[in-house]
């Protein structure tokens, strides 16, 4: 039997507890062991001070065990949905964290795999767990996470990252891609394989490029930079050069690239880039106007070049985009219905 831990942290994303709970059950389902094998699979929720938490949505789930009292074979740490906030919220979530953090550096010592969900690396890495592995998270997230963190190599387009003992999943839901992929470790790739048709999964994902989104951060000191991104806001298809958005901020050009880079973490051509593409991404979304339509109309001449830098950026073509995330449906050829044979005839 492969014992399993999963650590319930406050305000975490609750399907990404029960479901992970849900999978396993379904697994040990899939399984079919004989009565006297009994199930492959033991899964228990733990909390870090023994009682019930309040997730994000508000619902309680109860521990089903103590921590202290459990030596499992693999520890999953869920999300706690804090931590896509803010660095303040961050520091909050962290800190409730901390009773944990021996035990999982003690059961990793010990042998015992751990893997995270969206943000539960961040209680990963802050146990001194993921220092110099490579890692990933919820891709909004990402930016906190490699302020607080440098010390570990964040791949925040993979969905999923096996370092051996260590595997961590991206966001939220990839607690699905997370428990086929351990079903399939643990088990065999014909039990995964069982649990993905009775559960009605799609083959396993690999990154979650196609699901970021761009925001432009205001939550910096630099009151010239941030009013140039609130300038961008609504001229990002003008056509543009470093200089003019310089003189938008009232300082050289040298000394704003420099300081547009610190205060966005991103150059001033890659976060005109980046402004475009979503644009392009919520064209795709929400109306079903022509590819071709949509680059000139977020600032693009060439649409060869945009559709290259679309596809390297995004992770797949605008066609296919649209096809995935587009929620319009498309006009349907109206068929009127034609008169049987024997109207056609007159009596």
């Amino acid at each position: 039997m492969i014992k399993i831990a999963i650590v319930a942290l406050p305000y975490c994303h609750g399907s990404g507890v029960i479901g992970i709970m849900d999978f396993f059950a379904a697994a040990n389902f899939c399984d079919q062991p004989t009565p006297s094998d009994g199930p492959r699979f033991d899964c228990q929720i733990v909390t870090v001070d023994g009682a019930p938490v309040t997730t994000y949505s508000g619902v309680s789930i109860a521990p089903t065990t103590e921590w202290p009292d459990y030596n499992p074979d693999l520890i999953i740490v869920g999300s706690a949905m804090e931590a896509v906030l803010g660095d303040r919220h961050i520091d909050t979530s962290l800190a409730r964290s901390a009773p944990i953090h021996d035990w999982l550096r003690n059961s990793h010592q010990q042998g015992a795999t751990l893997a995270s969900v969206c943000t539960g690396s961040f209680v990963l890495a802050e146990a001194g767990l993921l220092a110099n592995q490579v890692a990933t998270t919820h891709w909004r997230a990402a930016p906190a996470f490699r302020r607080r963190f440098p010390e570990v190599r964040l791949e925040a387009d993979e969905l999923l990252i096996d370092n051996g003992q260590i595997i961590c999943a991206g966001g939220a839901t990839s607690f699905v891609d997370l428990c086929l992929y351990l079903v399939e470790k643990l088990g065999s790739p014909s039990l995964a394989l069982a649990c993905s048709k009775l559960l009605i999964l799609d083959a396993r994902r690999t990154e979650q490029t196609p699901y970021m989104s761009f925001y432009s951060s205001l939550a910096h000191q630099d009151d010239a930079i941030a009013e140039t991104q609130r300038w961008l806001e609504t001229h990002y298809n003008d056509p543009l050069s470093v200089d003019q958005l310089a003189g938008i901020a009232g300082i050289g050009t040298r000394t704003f690239k420099r300081r547009f880079k610190d205060a966005t973490g991103e150059t001033p051509l890659h976060y005109i880039q980046q402004m475009r593409i979503e644009a392009a991404k919520h064209q795709l979304e929400s109306t079903q106007q022509q590819t071709s339509q949509i680059i000139w109309g977020v600032g693009y001449e060439d649409t060869s070049s945009f559709r290259r830098l679309f596809k390297r950026t995004v992770g797949c073509t605008m066609e296919q985009y649209r096809r995935r995330f587009s929620y319009v449906t498309p006009r349907l050829t109206s068929h009127k219905q034609q008169p049987l044979a024997s109207e056609n005839h007159s009596h």
